[in-house]
């Protein structure tokens, strides 16, 4: 079994990865720490402080993988079976973020881009999974998303919360 979490950073893919893994057995992979170690990535981006990843040699090294958890930002460029999205209010996110010491400009363009859904615009049109399970980690402890996301793994169904910040807030034409 290949799951994918993905998410905008500060959504909790790397604490669910882990338990999630744990509870299945499985092997984890931090896409962040992978793409370094094995230079899955064509150039250091400065301005955001990262690592600009390199999509099929990325889905190479895991080509002849079996089953595994692989968390980051950019899983969903994996082929899955199930792919995890996750997503936290965007007040949520900037609090969750602030602490990592990130610059004011790099945890504003990440809560920007979880009010627009932009990794979950993305993961879902790429639609590299056979099910998806899209989640709202706000509130809620790493464990509860973890038993949701079993829920649906053992039911073998997809799980869609309805997750729209823009219209929470009152943004939407």
């Amino acid at each position: 079994m290949r799951i994918a979490i993905t998410g905008t950073p500060g959504v909790g893919k790397t604490t669910v990865g882990k338990l999630l893994a744990k509870e299945l057995n499985l092997p984890l992979f931090n896409l962040t720490e992978l793409i370094k170690e094995e230079g899955l990535y064509s150039e250091y981006d400065e301005k955001r402080d990262a690592f600009v990843v390199e999509p099929k040699r990325l889905k190479d090294f895991f080509k002849d993988k079996g089953s595994f958890v692989a968390e980051g930002l950019v899983a969903h460029y994996l082929p899955s079976d199930y792919l995890v999205i996750l997503r936290a209010h965007p007040e949520e996110l900037a609090r969750r973020l602030l602490p990592r010491g990130y610059s004011r400009e790099k945890v504003e363009e990440n809560v920007e881009a979880e009010k627009l859904a932009v990794v979950a615009t993305e993961a879902l049109e790429l639609g590299n999974f056979k099910r998806v399970i899209h989640l709202d980690t706000t509130g809620r402890e790493p464990r509860e998303v973890v038993e949701l996301i079993l829920s649906a793994i053992k039911e073998d169904r997809e799980l869609f919360e309805d997750v729209d910040w823009l219209e929470r807030e009152g943004f939407s034409p």
